[in-house]
């Protein structure tokens, strides 16, 4: 496949942070799709950053232990990974790192909003379901001195309706989250749906 039709969207560096408003909301998914997207399709190096205090992939991307600027990575399918990162050591690897790196935060704290902010791309994922709305709520209100800030807001679900409660509400645009099936084995027509993730 040609690199032509993504040359707008590849920078010697490009970071891109992904929040949930509350956990299972597939953050983790979405981020494993752009950076296997990014490694694969468009061949670029890729460093991806799990901001937690444990690790969900050290079982499963954690077989080729390898260093990145003095910290533990792992090296999976042509992407890089951190696991387990604190604030400061991502931080220090966003600085240093040439090449795309996708931040998972697990949760909205002082010390990830700094991170969140810094990067070039800030990805916030909720559900506007009436039984997760509070969890929307919450974020939203945490992120309100950050609202000058260009952030894109995906809706789990694809329904209209929801999508245009939040636009209401909040007077911010909502999009509908891509389903993609593996990240591991991406597909031809899921690439338009992540590059304008990113782009």
């Amino acid at each position: 496949m040609s690199n032509k039709k993504f040359k707008n969207i590849i920078k010697k560096q490009k970071t891109i942070s992904i929040i949930g408003a509350s956990r299972k909301l597939g953050v983790t998914h979405i981020c494993l799709c752009l950076a296997n997207f990014l490694a694969s399709a468009l061949k670029q190096r890729v460093l991806y950053i799990e901001l937690s205090e444990e690790s969900q992939l050290l079982g499963f991307v954690g077989d080729k232990q390898i260093k990145i600027h003095n910290q533990t990575a792992f090296f999976y399918k042509n992407v890089n990974y951190v696991l387990s990162c604190s604030a400061v050591d991502a931080m220090s690897l966003i600085n240093n790192f040439d090449g795309y790196v996708i931040v998972d935060i697990s949760k909205y704290s002082e010390d990830t909003r700094l991170i969140f902010k810094q990067c070039d791309k800030r990805i916030v994922i909720g559900s506007m379901k009436p039984w997760c709305f509070k969890d929307i709520d919450i974020i939203m209100s945490k992120l309100k001195g950050e609202l000058g800030i260009k952030i894109k807001f995906y809706n789990l679900s694809s329904n209209k309706n929801e999508i245009n409660e939040f636009k209401t509400i909040y007077n911010q645009s909502m999009e509908a989250l891509p389903y993609i099936d593996n990240p591991f084995a991406l597909k031809e027509e899921n690439f338009d749906s992540l590059i304008k993730m990113i782009e």
